[in-house]
């Protein structure tokens, strides 16, 4: 209905209400007596209506200047209090445009007057400290950051709760202080699980205190949310299997229990094999050694490395190894460091021919210091000096 057909009716009505008014008091006749201790009124029936009418807005309006009197003064104050979260709502829209706009000491000042009014209420006082915060932390003073974040007590606010031990967490790590810091991300972990940046935070704060098994969990649930290249997660995670590995290259058990527990990726990739290889021969555990090597070559990717090492693990039969080797061999022909390994096994079988063909055929292929100084312990024990001082002297130009 549009406003001029509204307006309208309105009028229409008021003036039939205004007819039907003065035909009333026209033809009415009626009239009010009263009497009161001896005295006698007597009024119009239409003039006592109107007193009456008169006497009931007279009333109403009374009664309601009194209310609006008592509240005067709530009102006032609710209207300061207002007054002043407008202003704070000015200030933080200040600070937050001063902060994205890289103007860090303009964002703190804000923030932190914003901080100061108590008129605000706390939520706007909270949001404050916690631009100001990272404002000192983005103009390069964490520990100035940490101050504004501690006076946020938030105890029965769950959600600002969250934002400053988050905030707290984030400064706190960035200062190096990733044992405080791994504190808050494990209770914010446990209140909210599936939260991603409480879970990079966290995973990063692992990194820092080389807790390397809950690295590997963490990691598991980051790669999850998709918010980390794989790439980067691999890296990571080799990282982590890497120094897992060195800290238990004491226990050949303890080796062989980390290496079975890894998943397949991992267990079978070059570099990690190696590394349990490597110790557990440390540790004289040549035929785990060995296993550990032939199981990764055999599932896993080719490598020379990993070729080249077999040749140094010590099992307890070398027939076998060699067996194993020379099937190898077919599928890589031209491989020098497992050409190596094997003449390393025919030596230690006492095959003195086979080793030496394998052994120069790996020179051939890439001659290397290991391979020729191997090949001079092999002339020595045949009995051909002047061939020994060769590679000898071969070796010497390589190592050079």
């Amino acid at each position: 209905m549009s406003a001029a057909l509204r307006a309208t009716l309105w009028l229409l009505g008021l003036a039939i209400l205004a007819v039907g008014i003065a035909l009333a008091g026209k033809y009415s006749e009626g009239y009010v007596v009263i009497v009161a201790a001896g005295y006698r009124a007597e009024l119009s029936l239409n003039l006592a209506v109107v007193l009456l009418v008169a006497g009931f807005i007279t009333l109403y309006l009374l009664t309601r200047a009194a209310r609006l009197a008592w509240q005067a003064p709530r009102r006032l104050a609710a209207w300061n209090a207002e007054k002043a979260r407008d202003a704070a709502r000015a200030d933080l829209l200040t600070s937050l445009r001063a902060l994205f706009s890289g103007r860090f000491d303009a964002a703190e000042k804000s923030a932190r007057r914003l901080a100061e009014q108590r008129e605000a209420g706390a939520e706007l006082r909270e949001m404050g400290a916690t631009v100001a915060a990272w404002a000192a932390f983005e103009s390069g003073q964490p520990t100035q950051a940490l101050p504004y974040l501690k006076e946020i007590s938030a105890a029965n606010d769950t959600e600002a709760g969250g934002m400053r031990d988050a905030s707290l967490a984030y400064v706190l790590l960035a200062d190096g202080k990733a044992a405080e810091a791994l504190t808050i991300l494990r209770r914010l972990n446990a209140a909210d699980p599936r939260n991603s940046g409480v879970l990079k935070m966290k995973l990063e704060a692992e990194l820092a205190e080389r807790q390397w098994p809950n690295v590997l969990d963490t990691l598991k649930r980051v790669v999850k949310t998709g918010l980390m290249p794989d790439l980067a997660a691999q890296q990571i995670r080799q990282h982590a299997e890497l120094e897992l590995i060195k800290e238990n290259a004491a226990s050949r058990d303890g080796l062989l229990a980390l290496w079975r527990d890894l998943d397949g990726a991992s267990r079978f990739d070059a570099d990690i094999a190696g590394a349990v290889a490597r110790a557990l021969n440390k540790l004289g555990a040549g035929p785990e050694a060995a296993a550990v090597i032939e199981e990764t070559l055999d599932r896993g990717a080719w490598d020379s490395g990993l070729a080249r090492m077999y040749g140094d693990c010590r099992a307890d039969a070398t027939l076998v190894q060699i067996e194993r080797a020379e099937k190898w061999l077919r599928a890589q022909a031209r491989d020098a460091s497992l050409l190596l390994a094997l003449g390393k096994l025919c030596m230690r079988q006492g095959l003195w021919g086979k080793a030496q063909s394998y052994l120069e055929a790996s020179v051939a292929l890439a001659p290397t210091l290991d391979a020729h100084m191997t090949l001079a312990n092999l002339m020595e024990r045949l009995g051909k000096p002047a061939e020994a001082a060769r590679h000898i002297r071969r070796s010497a130009e390589l190592a050079g």
